[in-house]
């Protein structure tokens, strides 16, 4: 089962994020030169700003989203919570190293009511399934275990970066699917590029370092691995190692330490 990555953010709010970063920047830096901090310093600490104003942005619209699925809850027009069934909460904490419990997620199966966006989403402590089921039974397994479903698991890896990174995550996104559309969720072209950038550099020191991921790409790398794992995608075994596999095995061993070393914008 593919996920089928959603529209681009709608480009009016990326720009205005965009201008409210923009000018928290450079307020800050004409700020700090002017009391003599070294440029080098300037640009660290804006960084930090721009992260700091990203955060609250992020705060503002999980905070706002939560408020209005509570009150669509109390009119009686918001989609049913899917409460997951005691082995596929296992599954998950097993899968994310205990680093998520979905039972301390509000997951909803469907889409927010007279909104055209009907895809899959998900805010600090919320997820909107969209028109996927979130458990299903995998063709091929005779048991007929239930299993999260690949595009839960993609939503449930932003609620997870949404705690490893910050509410930041949800500006990034929106960033990300404005200015790349669906190829924001390419994590093989991430690494095609890198490898491209570092051609004339040590192949084998850069070999070992971890792949800096995108949030939806990193989001749709654990989602992928998942949906091989658990038999939605037929499992193909590599010749060797590959770049993939090693891409996967260090994004997955971050995951269940609760860490995130293959993410941009970093707050751990």
């Amino acid at each position: 089962m593919a996920r089928t990555p959603p529209p681009p953010a709608p480009q009016w709010l990326v720009e205005r994020l965009r201008r409210l970063l923009a000018e928290e920047q450079v307020a800050r830096g004409d700020e700090l030169l002017a009391r003599g901090v070294s440029r080098s310093g300037v640009r660290y600490r804006m960084r930090s700003a721009v992260a700091r104003a990203a955060d609250a942005l992020g705060y503002l619209v999980g905070a706002t989203a939560r408020a209005v699925d509570r009150r669509l809850e109390t009119l009686g027009l918001a989609p049913p919570p899917l409460a997951p069934p005691p082995e596929v909460r296992d599954d998950l904490r097993a899968f994310f190293g205990h680093t998520i419990d979905p039972s301390d997620v509000m997951i909803r199966r469907g889409h927010v009511p007279a909104v055209p966006h009907r895809r899959a989403f998900a805010l600090p402590g919320l997820i909107y399934l969209g028109a996927d089921a979130g458990v299903v039974r995998p063709r091929g397994e005779g048991v007929g275990r239930p299993r999260a479903t690949p595009t839960l698991v993609h939503e449930l890896v932003h609620v997870w970066q949404g705690r490893v990174i910050g509410p930041r995550y949800v500006v990034i996104a929106l960033v990300e699917q404005a200015r790349q559309g669906r190829r924001a969720y390419d994590w093989r072209a991430v690494l095609d590029g890198a490898s491209h950038d570092r051609a004339s550099h040590d192949r084998a020191s850069h070999d070992r370092a971890p792949r800096a991921f995108p949030v939806e790409a990193h989001a749709q790398l654990v989602s992928e691995a998942y949906a091989r794992r658990y038999g939605f995608t037929p499992a193909t075994a590599p010749a060797g190692p590959s770049r993939e596999l090693r891409a996967v095995e260090e994004a997955l061993a971050g995951l269940r330490a609760g860490r995130a070393p293959t993410l941009p914008w970093r707050a751990v």
